[in-house]
């Protein structure tokens, strides 16, 4: 059996090989029992191997460590962050709420509810 350490050292060849995306999945999964159990050690480990894939990426890769790091950072500063439920951690990487929208009474697109100009037809709302 593999034990956190070992995939660790797996995403560590996959950052090596210049694969940061799937270095940070294999980190995750790696993590995720840590977080479960509150291993404050392999957590720290995780934070600097992000902050490692962070340093040496850009783009999305980048702000997906800098998200991993700041994640388990929380899970060691405050222990019940990975643990209220077995999905808290969609608030940290969910994406912000839909906007409230309507059809343009002028081209039946779907708009923001608080445009004044339909963007798709020009069309002014009161």
């Amino acid at each position: 059996m593999t034990g956190p350490q070992d995939h660790l050292a797996v995403a560590r060849a996959a950052l090596d090989a210049d694969r940061p995306d799937v270095a940070l999945r294999l980190a995750w999964q790696a993590t995720m029992p840590a977080v479960l159990h509150q291993d404050d050690e392999a957590l720290g480990r995780a934070v600097d191997f992000a902050e490692e894939v962070a340093a040496r990426s850009t783009g999305s890769a980048r702000e997906k460590a800098l998200q991993n790091a700041a994640y388990w950072a929380a899970c060691v500063t405050s222990p019940r962050a990975g643990q209220g439920s077995a999905w808290s951690f969609r608030r940290w990487f969910s994406r912000p709420p839909r906007q409230e929208r309507i059809p343009c009474p002028e081209c039946a697109e779907s708009i923001v509810k608080d445009a004044r100009v339909c963007r798709f037809c020009g069309h002014r709302l009161d």
